[in-house]
């Protein structure tokens, strides 16, 4: 027989629907499915929609994820929501990246007719049983999960940049990152930089940031503080930003976050 672990940790696969969603039921995908020849095991470490996801329920997830012994199983997969689905896969993509795992998540409650939860399911676990080893998302279609950019407002996933080296022995950090996503009139004045681990600074779709992000750069150089532009191009072209040294190419910024909190210092 051929078995699955199925790791519950909520989101909307595990919600219903009725003057609110709420979540329910971690597995109630099993008794949704019509999967034969399979057995699943089942454990939910943690229950939680998913925007609210915090490094302390990774740490569980991580945690509980080395326990398990994967040479029992064809594979894993981790039943979470879709809201921070590729900041999941990109922590687990990076640490898990010789394992069978595939996250799965729901864009409305299964008890909706027009959910792709089922769907979803059913392909992660056709996946595993024919697949090679690695960390995928399935959500309409199969995603390398380090390369997935969060969802658009039309609930659409896309998979950008490349796979990035892996990292010996990554071990998860509770770092303070700065994320800064740039738009028009930004002032970098409002940015508090006290206990701030490193800035994560994204650009824009043509690689390029105000100038005014130069200046912020180095004030947090002054402060040593570690300062990275992330982009999913693999070049930086324009004149504005030729001059930089600090930018990660190729990746998304879920997956700059990712490597920021389980490295002392990003491998450029």
């Amino acid at each position: 027989m051929k078995k699955i672990l199925v790791v519950g940790t909520g989101g909307t696969i595990a919600c219903v629907k009725d003057d609110r969603i709420h979540l329910d039921n971690p597995f109630k995908i099993i008794d949704c499915t019509e999967i034969k020849d399979v057995h699943f095991d089942c454990v939910s470490p943690f229950s939680v929609l998913s925007e609210n996801m915090c490094i302390h329920l990774w740490q569980q997830l991580i945690d509980y994820l080395y326990t398990v012994d994967f040479d029992a199983y064809n594979g894993v997969i981790i039943l979470h929501g879709s809201d921070t689905l590729a900041f999941t896969g990109a922590i687990l993509g990076n640490i898990f990246y010789d394992k069978n795992i595939v996250l799965v998540a729901s864009d409305k409650p299964l008890d909706d007719k027009t959910s792709n939860g089922i769907p979803n399911f059913e392909n992660a676990v056709e996946f595993l049983l024919n697949s090679v080893k690695g960390v995928y998302i399935s959500y309409d279609r199969l995603y390398r999960a380090v390369r997935t950019v969060s969802a658009n407002d039309n609930d659409e996933f896309f998979a950008v940049g490349r796979q990035s080296e892996f990292i010996n022995n990554p071990v998860l950090r509770n770092k303070n990152i700065l994320v800064i996503t740039p738009y028009v009139g930004i002032n970098y004045d409002n940015y508090n930089l006290d206990k701030v681990d490193a800035v994560l600074h994204t650009m824009y779709h043509s690689a390029t940031v105000p100038a005014d992000a130069s200046v912020f750069a180095d004030k947090c150089k002054r402060k040593k503080i570690p300062f990275y532009f992330v982009t999913s191009k693999s070049s930086a072209d324009y004149e504005s930003a030729k001059s930089y040294n600090n930018i990660i190419f190729n990746s998304t910024s879920e997956n700059a976050l990712a490597r920021l909190l389980i490295t002392d210092k990003y491998p450029l």
